[in-house]
């Protein structure tokens, strides 16, 4: 707060001074005086205008604002061009000239020709007919002749010229005030404004002090309204805050909507919009003529949007509307673009109808917003029926709205008809974009459809569209998915050709490419290339030469790339640790997997399970435990694939007591199984014949909140039938498809196995009758049992019981 009381200290000291009439010295003349001025600094300048000096701490700001020397306006010639708006044209002041003649024929001077001045000026500037070099023009003829009843038609000619030139508008400030005229309170607001736009909030907040020393402070809501937007600017809003909420009311100043609007835009556009709901909160509960309007609600909702505050935005559009205030357009608009991106669609459906009832017909913007909900929901029909209702408005869409609907088509494979939409834009009008041009591009890739790619890309350049890296990358990464190594480097020339370098995506694709198939010498020789050309390559690119390296066993790269990363400031992430560590552990490396793996630790990059497999794929499973508890030792907690890998590893290797001891300590420590670590145990209690404490566990899934897979539900199936409890086989299969889990073929081959082991021929049918209703096909494990069913001499006799399409198995293993 210290920037804001400084200031305000002083303009009250100022104002002090000129309450009491003390210490106010005659006026000097001559040049050492303004000299003195001119080098004063604005809080020292602030004391003396306690002091009767005419704005002396804005002095040094106007001579470096507007080129002026003691307030003095340097001539400029005739001709001179103005930047910008209406006075980029050369300016040429006749009506100067017509006013001066005027004035002559009616007397020359005296009041009469001071107010057809005045009129005309005050005329003229509503009429927005005054260029800034005809204001500085009118402004020296009015001076000369100004009485107090001027003011009015000079702060018209500092408006204009502080519009443009507010250093200049300061200097003309500082003559009116040297002509002994009494600036109003609307005169020292042109004066706020315009050291605030000339970037000198200094001088505004000295200016201030003016127009307390004036007795203005009660009247000046409008200056103080200045000062506030310059404060915001700034990115000062708890400054702005003290001067609505203390320094204000200390003038006895009361804050308008206005002063409170400007500081509910200063607090959203800091991401402190949770204040400005506080403070719009606070507004209403305190009552009073100022309350908060429709551009305040806006403002603050629009705030909590930003930040993805929904929820309180939505509820403070019900405050709005129980306090009677009805929203515009933007509100509903805000409102329903919330909604649908959270798949709010009833509520925005009902924010469109309050919309129309209140007589404001929804827009594109409105029918973009619920085109976009729906289709991210997947509900076309919905979408079908808003489009209809556009027509049916004559609501034409926009490029947002056929983006959207041509990223919905593309991203559900139907680019045939996204690009039905996009020829459809065309002709009625609307020009593509960039963003148009590469949604198109994407759907095609996902279609590996190159030639339409490059079509596409050709239409870009016929239209004046230049693609850009992010469609290149497109075409260059599709193609590298496919191996298309010299499709890959004919686009990646085509790129240099037309006038667009690589990127590090770019490069990045390239490398990978290049390191996949084994072409080091390529890849390390692309890679010199970027660097050359003064691109940093991210820990993604050094990780694909790294694993290009690891897979050809050239270990001697692998430790310059990694010192160069280092080097660079690129510090190794669990990927690129997890890179090495596989390839060594494919390689029978698990001494220097575990190398790295200590590294990792030393680092602080948290490991994952890839040793942990090495060496239960080696069959190390007192270095899987081991390993588990030195992870622990390091203050580092398991995770649940950490001990499902050690359970299974345990039980695969024949030791059930290990096995169940990792169980129950992974359920002390308080990790959750996840249905993986079920379907271990089910398998490893049924194998070793506690039949019913794997039925306990499958029960237990529920319990735990999850869901049996179709692996779950064939252990068990398979363990009822080989203990004869057919009936609950039958009824397990039909719930576990009635829970929405589908059988798929795995699980149907091993039923079918089962029940022909224990010769339930008819049961066997059944199951094989699904085959043909879901497409599946039988196992060659399958086939083979059945034969052998046949072969016994069993085929006629069960070949009632089979489904027909299989009895020519039964006739061949009868022969």
């Amino acid at each position: 707060m210290s920037e804001l009381r400084q200031p305000t200290t002083a303009v009250l000291a100022g104002a002090g001074t000129a309450a009491t009439g003390e210490g106010r010295p005659r006026r000097r003349r001559g040049g050492s005086a303004r000299r003195r001025s001119v080098s004063s600094s604005p809080a020292s300048g602030l004391q003396r205008a306690g002091e009767g000096l005419v704005l002396a701490p804005l002095l040094s700001a106007v001579s470096q604002i507007s080129g002026s020397v003691g307030g003095e306006r340097r001539r400029r010639p005739r001709g001179l061009f103005w930047p910008g708006g209406a006075m980029g044209r050369r300016v040429v002041p006749a009506g100067r000239r017509i006013l001066k003649q005027s004035i002559k024929d009616r007397g020359h001077a005296g009041d009469n020709g001071r107010r057809i001045l005045e009129q005309s000026i005050k005329g003229r500037y509503h009429a927005g007919d005054i260029g800034t070099e005809d204001a500085l023009h009118l402004f020296d003829e009015l001076l000369q002749v100004a009485q107090p009843s001027s003011m009015h038609a000079i702060n018209c000619l500092l408006t204009v010229v502080g519009r443009h030139c507010p250093g200049l508008g300061v200097s003309l400030f500082n003559r009116v005030a040297r002509a002994k005229l009494a600036p109003s309170s609307f005169t020292y607001a042109i004066l706020v404004h315009c050291c605030c736009r000339a970037g000198r909030l200094d001088l505004g907040f000295a200016s201030m002090g003016h127009v307390i020393k004036t007795g203005f402070a009660k009247e000046s809501v409008v200056v103080f309204s200045h000062l506030l937007r310059a404060v915001c600017a700034e990115k000062k809003t708890s400054y702005a805050m003290d001067i609505v909420l203390r320094i204000m009311p200390a003038f006895d100043c009361v804050p308008d909507i206005f002063s409170y609007t400007i500081l509910f835009k200063g607090l959203c556009s800091e991401k402190r919009s949770q204040e400005a709901l506080e403070l719009i909160h606070m507004m209403v509960e305190h009552g009073g003529s100022c309350r908060p309007d429709v551009v305040s609600y806006s403002t603050v909702i629009d705030g909590l949007l930003k930040e993805g505050l929904v929820d309180k935005a939505y509820s403070l559009y019900c405050e709005m509307l129980q306090a009677g205030i009805l929203p515009n357009a933007v509100t509903y608009n805000s409102i329903i673009s919330a909604m649908c991106k959270v798949h709010a669609m009833d509520k925005a459906e009902e924010a469109v109808h309050q919309m129309s009832d209140r007589g404001i017909l929804p827009d594109v913007v409105t029918y973009t917003s619920l085109i976009h909900g729906y289709y991210s929901l997947g509900r076309c029909k919905e979408v079908d029926r808003i489009f209809t209702e556009m027509s049916r408005n004559g609501v034409q869409p926009n490029i947002v709205t056929y983006n959207i609907q041509m990223d919905y088509l593309c991203k559900n494979g139907r680019c045939a008809e996204a690009r039905k939409v996009f020829d459809s834009m065309v002709c009625l009008g609307q020009k593509p974009t960039v963003t148009t041009y590469d949604i198109l591009l994407h759907g095609y890739a996902m279609e590996r459809s190159f030639h339409d790619m490059h079509c596409l890309i050709d239409l870009m350049t016929e239209n004046g569209i230049s693609p850009g890296h992010y469609a290149y990358n497109i075409l260059i990464s599709e193609a590298a998915k496919e191996e298309m190594v010299g499709e890959v480097m004919h686009i990646f020339t085509k790129m240099r050709q037309q006038g667009l370098n690589p990127d590090v995506v770019t490069y990045g694709a390239v490398i990978n490419l290049l390191s996949s198939i084994g072409r080091m010498d390529d890849a390390m020789s692309q890679f010199n290339q970027m660097t050359t050309e003064g691109l940093a390559p991210g820990i993604i690119v050094f990780n694909t030469l790294i694993s290009g390296f690891c897979a050809c066993g050239k270990w001697d790269k692998v430790h310059e790339l990694f010192s160069e990363m280092l080097g660079r400031g690129i510090y190794p992430n669990t990927v690129f640790f997890t890179t090495i560590m596989v390839r060594l552990c494919k390689n029978g490396r698990l001494m220097e997997a575990q190398d790295i793996f200590d590294l990792m630790v030393h680092m602080g990059v948290k490991p994952n399970d890839t040793l942990m497999h090495g060496y239960f794929s080696d069959g190390k499973m007192d270095e899987v435990r081991k390993l588990l508890d030195n992870m622990v030792s390091v203050g580092m907690e398991p995770r649940v694939v950490t001990y499902n890998i050690l359970i299974d590893g345990y039980s695969k290797n024949g030791k059930i007591d290990d096995a169940f001891a990792v169980f129950r300590e992974m359920l002390d420590r308080k990790v959750k199984p996840s249905v993986i670590t079920f379907n271990i145990m089910i398998g490893v209690f049924l194998k070793c014949g506690r039949k019913e404490e794997a039925k306990d566990l499958f029960d237990g899934i529920w319990a735990n909140g999850l869901v049996p897979t179709v692996v779950t539900y064939s252990l068990m199936i398979q363990n009822l039938i080989e203990e004869g409890s057919l009936q609950e086989a039958d009824d397990l299969f039909l719930s576990m498809e009635k829970n929405g889990c589908a059988a798929d073929s795995c699980l149907l081959n091993a039923i079918v196995r089962s029940l022909l082991r224990k010769g339930e021929m008819r049961r066997a049918g059944t199951y094989l009758s699904k085959f043909d209703e879901r497409s599946f096909t039988l196992a060659a494990s399958t086939l083979s049992l059945l034969t052998a069913v046949a072969s016994r001499g069993e085929g006629q006799e069960y070949k009632g019981l089979l489904p027909e399409k299989y009895h020519s198995f039964l006739e061949k293993g009868a022969d």
